[in-house]
């Protein structure tokens, strides 16, 4: 079951032991599933969310999209931007407006030196579910757009460099 006591979600974890990963990784994937067949679909979970205080957590966009985070952390980091909409399972029924990296560099040392480069959504996902692992919520990253009322041919106030028109006036 994820949990949504606060206090619970801000205990930082200790690092998962290889021997671990395999049957906590099936269990983070069978709360995902548990979720979506609630109505409450995601696209990641860290087992900090189901009480259980280790390092990994699960990122799953599409079948092409997907990682298990164990002992991972974020090297490097570029291009931050302005994300609306963020989401959590832990906090339900909240979506707030976050800055993130669009570009990231993860290093994972679990079982031998191994990097990648994480970009967009899934940068995005991993930034999030990697600062359950450190006991940081989505709350502690809100920002707060400005008041002013764009126009139609502004650039939009989300930073894409598109105007606003043909960015967030839908939304």
């Amino acid at each position: 079951m994820i949990i949504t006591d606060e206090k619970t979600l801000r205990m930082p974890c200790e690092d998962v032991k290889p021997e671990e990963v395999g049957e906590l990784v099936d269990l983070l994937e069978r709360e995902l599933k548990h979720s979506a067949e609630l109505g409450r679909p995601g696209i990641g979970l860290a087992l900090s969310q189901i009480g259980i205080h280790k390092k990994l957590a699960i990122v799953r966009i599409n079948r092409e999209l997907q990682v298990n985070l164990a002992n991972c952390r974020i090297d490097k980091h570029y291009d931050p931007a302005l994300f609306v909409g963020e989401g959590c399972l832990s906090i339900p029924d909240k979506t707030i407006d976050t800055i993130r990296y669009k570009e990231i560099y993860v290093v994972d040392n679990l079982i031998f030196p191994h990097s990648f480069i994480a970009t967009d959504l899934m940068a995005v996902a991993i930034q999030h579910e990697l600062d359950h692992l450190a006991g940081t919520l989505m709350l502690d990253r809100a920002v707060s757009l400005p008041k002013k009322k764009s126009k139609p041919n502004d650039l939009c106030p989300c930073g894409s460099g598109a105007k606003y028109k043909r960015c967030c006036q839908s939304k």
